[in-house]
């Protein structure tokens, strides 16, 4: 099978469609009659009938669709109108904060009730706002987003090379600049090393205990290297959003669909 990302079904086939989202769940009862519940789904999934009375027009173009999918053979984009839109209040990505990587970090929406709350993943996002801190991003600059999956990738605020590398109980890492003047407590995205053990570090953000210096910079990170073969290559560190940054996004998502 496949997905088709265009054309979507077309918008007003949505409007006044009967249904939304289910969930499986098992429901056992005792003798005593108690029940004893076991959720079978970590999300929904949802199922609309949209075989109202429209237009010839609309069924022209509702058929022409259908066969165009071939039935249930392909999926594409529907426009749920009962729940399409996020707002920064309920409009999360990732977990809703930073984490000091570059990603991908999917969208997510957030559903509350009381104490409650579930985060549902954005796949097929239409518009989108992106913000950081509150503050809003831009499109290439500051990040990179798939619209077929809804995940995001920050690009770093700044980077710099490295000279050295320590490994120990706690690994130090000598850089020519700051980058994004980094404090304790923070995290240090560290990529490029090399030698046998380099993964230990590369791709990872790394919790910064102490920086010192004023150029070059030595940071002292809480990663245990203790013992392993790590060398400088073409080792540099950088900085995203850090755990302190909100990460929020508003605009308007479709439902990946098939014909049943």
């Amino acid at each position: 099978m496949s997905f088709i990302e265009s054309p979507a079904c077309p918008n007003d086939h949505g409007y006044g469609g009967n249904g939304g989202p289910g969930y499986s769940t098992d429901i056992v009862a005792t003798a005593s009659g108690y029940e004893h519940r076991n959720s079978n789904w970590a999300d929904a999934r949802r199922r609309w009938d949209i075989g109202y009375t429209r237009t010839q027009a609309q069924l022209d173009a509702l058929m022409a669709f259908f066969h165009a999918m071939r039935g249930k053979a392909n999926g594409f984009r529907f426009r749920d109108h009962s729940d399409y839109l996020v707002t920064t209040g309920d409009g999360r990505i990732g977990s809703g904060a930073g984490d000091g990587t570059p990603g991908p970090h999917q969208l997510r929406k957030r559903y509350t009730s009381g104490a409650n709350t579930t985060d549902r993943d954005i796949r097929k996002p239409a518009t989108y706002a992106i913000y950081r801190g509150g503050v809003l991003k831009t499109l290439t600059t500051h990040y990179t987003i798939d619209i077929t999956t809804g995940l995001l990738t920050w690009v770093y605020d700044a980077t710099s090379n490295a000279s050295a590398i320590t490994p120990g109980s706690t690994t130090s890492v000598v850089l020519a600049a700051n980058p994004g003047t980094l404090i304790a407590g923070q995290k240090l995205y560290l990529s490029g090393f090399t030698g046998a053990d380099a993964a230990l570090v590369n791709g990872i953000a790394h919790t910064i205990n102490s920086v010192s210096g004023s150029g070059p910079y030595t940071f002292v990170l809480a990663t245990n290297t203790n013992g392993e073969t790590i060398t400088v290559g073409s080792g540099a560190g950088a900085k995203y959003p850090q755990a302190s940054e909100a990460l929020t996004w508003a605009g308007e998502f479709d439902v990946p669909a098939r014909f049943d």
